[in-house]
């Protein structure tokens, strides 16, 4: 059984990535990132965050929420079948910077 707080009757479980994002290519990374997470949306995921870092606007990190593991391999496995977001993919690690071409995944349970 996992831990983790239980909100209105589920636990959240959170996803969080890390990438680098070229200045000149931040207006494609955000037209990506809307389509991206309608997928994700309509494939149940709870929500969807995109933070820019304050100090080096390349970073961003993005923040995903399921209510479990369970909930978040379902949605993961609707999202992994769906074509347009593996289109989207594509596009998106075309724009990351080089060194950091795949982002850093974390995954989080919520405790408070």
């Amino acid at each position: 059984m996992e831990r983790g707080l239980k909100v209105e009757g589920w636990r959240l479980f959170v996803v969080v990535y890390h990438y680098q994002v070229p200045m000149e290519k931040t207006k494609q990374y955000i037209m990506l990132e809307k389509q991206a997470t309608k997928i994700y949306m309509e494939h149940g995921c709870l929500g969807v965050e995109i933070y820019r870092d304050a100090k080096d606007p390349r970073r961003w990190m993005e923040i995903n929420r399921f209510r479990d593991r369970e909930h978040y391999n379902e949605v993961i496995g609707a999202v992994e079948k769906d074509t347009r977001l593996q289109r989207l993919y594509d596009e998106f690690t075309s724009l990351l910077i080089a060194e950091e071409a795949q982002p850093e995944k974390k995954v989080y349970f919520r405790m408070i």
